[in-house]
């Protein structure tokens, strides 16, 4: 077992590629650990069942959103008090998918690999526990390449483990999220958000927001600025685009408390062929005097091309209208869509993390980031250290139960704030909303447009 220093020492020459290189040795070699200390309290170790179901009292860009494509729809519960047994120190085991096994030198250096993305994540979660020490909080941290070994044997290994921190594979997610309900210790999700995970479950949180929340979060800000009947849903003729269309039909339907069943928005079927030919895909529908907001449901790699054409022959046929896109990640994330578009259609993306650079407390972790590493860090160095901030100061404040009050911790961190809600089992007959859990979700989005030349938080 190697035992990981509270800091890295800075390195000569290329330190960050070099340090970036020995955090995946250190997964090569064995299963990393880092304790915080210091801390004393009184202790009630014991684990109680919360839930009735529950046992025991590679060059690919990584994915920051993985959904299914069938949307659900879930009650959520403000949570109460619960009994919160508190020890002097806690166990934290982390499954990071650092595949050490068959990594590549010049990916872990290349921008947007996942060896890159996922060693800045380390990077985050250790400068997150160096400050977790400091404010005197007691952990145990073990961190566990997923993708080297034997992932079952290394599971099971984990019975002691007051909290488990991934793992990204779905499969090996599914797997944790019912050993960790078995045995009664927390699962966080980071990474992976899907209501097929696990069912019955009140030890397992996910913390990406799922697809239904983004569609959510766009349709209360559309109908927030614009008349219903000046909102158009863009899709084409499939079965796809056809039921994201009826969610959000269904979802403003539900706000403005219009009848079951009823189409409040406007739909407008975009004829591909259309997109690649002289031929007009929107016509004259939107005219100069009025303000409409078009709504782009779509959000796969899969889309971008329908999405970016769209775009295109929007920004050319649009003439004098007053639009406004509103869209998913992608149109961020995408390469092809520019700045240019942002500002001519004035698009604006539900979005669950953002960096605001000029934030204050962000340019002290970005100086801070390269005093230690001699290199900028990437966007998933600060979700690194968000996350592992957020699940550190709760699991010491509230002990082994912090997830019944993650809801009460809405603090403005670096890139994001959660707004963790518990989702209920409809088809459960217990009126106890402490017995009847699918599992815990954060629902934080945040609407991002360009507004004096960036794009910021609207």
């Amino acid at each position: 077992m190697i035992s990981v220093p509270n800091h890295l020492r800075p390195l000569n020459g290329n330190r960050y590629g070099l340090l970036l290189f020995l955090v995946c040795l250190l997964m090569v070699a064995c299963d990393a650990t880092k304790r915080t200390n210091t801390g004393t309290r009184t202790t009630n170790t014991s684990r109680s069942n919360a839930n009735t179901n529950t046992g025991k009292g590679k060059s690919a860009k990584v994915d920051t959103i993985r959904w299914k494509e069938n949307a659900i729809e879930s009650d959520v519960v403000v949570m109460t008090d619960q009994d919160m047994p508190k020890a002097n120190s806690y166990n934290i085991t982390i499954f990071v998918p650092f595949d050490s096994e068959n990594y590549s030198q010049g990916d872990l250096m290349r921008r947007g690999t996942q060896e890159h993305r996922f060693a800045n994540y380390y990077a985050g979660i250790k400068m997150a526990l160096d400050d977790l020490e400091r404010d005197g909080v007691s952990l145990n941290v073990t961190v566990k390449d997923s993708e080297a070994g034997d992932f079952t044997k290394k599971l099971n290994n984990e019975e002691k483990a007051d909290v488990i921190i991934g793992p990204y594979d779905r499969t090996q997610l599914k797997q944790t999220a019912e050993f960790c309900k078995r045995n009664n210790i927390v699962n966080i999700s980071p990474w992976q958000s899907s209501s097929k995970i696990t069912s019955g479950n009140a030890y397992h949180v996910q913390l990406r927001p799922n697809q239904t929340a983004y569609y959510d979060a766009i349709v209360r800000d559309a109908i927030s600025k614009f008349p219903m009947e000046q909102i158009y849903l863009i899709g084409r003729n499939t079965s796809k685009d056809k039921g994201r269309n009826n969610y959000f039909q269904k979802t403003a339907a539900t706000l403005k408390q219009k009848p079951e069943g009823s189409k409040p928005l406007q739909a407008y079927t975009v004829d591909p062929d259309s997109l690649i030919n002289d031929a007009l895909t929107f016509d004259e529908t939107f005219l100069p005097e009025t303000r409409n907001a078009l709504i782009f449901p779509q959000w796969s790699s899969e889309d971008e091309s329908f999405i970016y054409d769209c775009l295109r022959k929007l920004a050319i046929e649009k003439g004098m209208a007053n639009i406004t896109v509103y869209g998913m990640p992608i149109m961020i994330d995408s390469e092809k869509i520019t700045f240019d578009y942002f500002q001519n259609l004035d698009i604006r993306v539900a979005r669950a993390k953002w960096v605001d650079k000029n934030k204050p407390s962000v340019k002290d972790f970005r100086r801070r980031f390269f005093q230690i590493y001699n290199a900028l860090p990437a966007d998933d160095a600060l979700d690194g250290y968000d996350m592992m901030t957020f699940i550190g100061s709760n699991l010491w404040k509230n002990g082994t139960k912090f997830q019944y009050v993650l809801d009460q911790d809405r603090k403005d961190y670096l890139q994001t704030s959660f707004e963790i809600q518990k989702v209920i089992d409809k088809d459960s007959r217990s009126l106890d909303n402490f017995k009847n859990i699918n599992y815990f979700e954060n629902r934080n989005l945040d609407i991002i447009g360009f507004q004096r030349d960036r794009l910021v938080k609207m």
